[in-house]
């Protein structure tokens, strides 16, 4: 679906160290039929599989709409915003580009007005050699804002300062499901000296009509070793991402019951 939804757009490339890609829905998937898929993929990163049918016999009932919108759905626009720029991130690379998501970190959340901390997304692709670590930033913007550019490269420099802290716990949560080829391939990745590669990236989810191009020229003036940039422009994203959670909400049939969390892993 997200290979439908999102399609490359042709852009030119900036001068310097930074590589641009542009997605943009071309109408390719019904509107009703994207915003019920992507609700679908919102409740799964939110809840673990089974985690409503702990708590409701019936998974009908309309008290898991409020239930949901209480203890899972944030209610501040700017964190539900950046909840949905990581889901669509995560999406992205598992589905699309098929690197390995070992978490989807929102479970993890202890209040729905909390906003994830560390690293917004960890990808991987262990049989690489050396294996490949792709930390990418996720901004969400709704309006334009001169300053994403910069504010992205500099939060990326701080999560790259700290990225085995973002792996060991990686390794931890996967240790603890009992996913021990998961856990293994993460630690060996904190070894002394262990090779690896470690890619650069940010990926910024913008309402189309606030987005200028000219927020590339000012990043790539900025950077300063090999960064891919990917933007996805979405058409009204403010009033786009309340109706997605609206589909999350109302659909409670749709959970992930069915998934497993190996099916987070992609392609290793």
């Amino acid at each position: 679906m997200f290979d439908k939804w999102l399609r490359p757009q042709d852009v030119e490339q900036p001068n310097g160290l930074l590589e641009y890609q542009l997605l943009a829905d071309e109408g390719l998937i019904e509107d009703g039929e994207l915003v019920q898929r992507l609700g679908h993929e919102v409740m799964r990163n939110y809840l673990a599989p089974g985690e409503l049918a702990n708590v409701f016999d019936d998974l009908g009932a309309p008290e898991v709409a409020g239930y949901l919108r209480v203890n899972k759905f944030p209610a501040d626009r700017k964190i539900r915003h950046g909840d949905f720029g990581e889901i669509v991130t995560g999406a992205l690379y598992r589905r699309v580009r098929r690197w390995c998501i070992p978490l989807l970190k929102l479970r993890y959340k202890q209040t729905p007005a909390q906003a994830v901390q560390g690293t917004d997304v960890l990808a991987f692709r262990f049989r690489q050699d050396p294996p490949a670590i792709a930390v990418p930033e996720v901004k969400t913007r709704a309006y334009r804002d001169n300053r994403v550019g910069s504010e992205a490269y500099d939060s990326l420099e701080k999560v790259l300062g700290r990225l085995d802290e973002s792996i060991h716990f990686l390794m931890a949560h996967c240790s603890n499901r009992g996913q021990v080829f998961l856990a293994r391939r993460l630690g060996a990745l904190l070894r002394p000296g262990a090779p690896r590669r470690v890619e650069r990236h940010m990926l910024f989810v913008h309402d189309a009509k606030s987005w200028k191009e000219d927020i590339v020229a000012g990043l790539s003036a900025k950077v300063t070793e090999r960064t891919e940039l990917t933007v996805v422009k979405i058409d009204d994203l403010k009033e786009f991402v309340g109706q997605v959670y609206d589909a999350a909400e109302t659909a409670p049939g749709n959970t992930t019951s069915t998934d497993t969390d190996n099916a987070t892993a992609g392609t290793a």
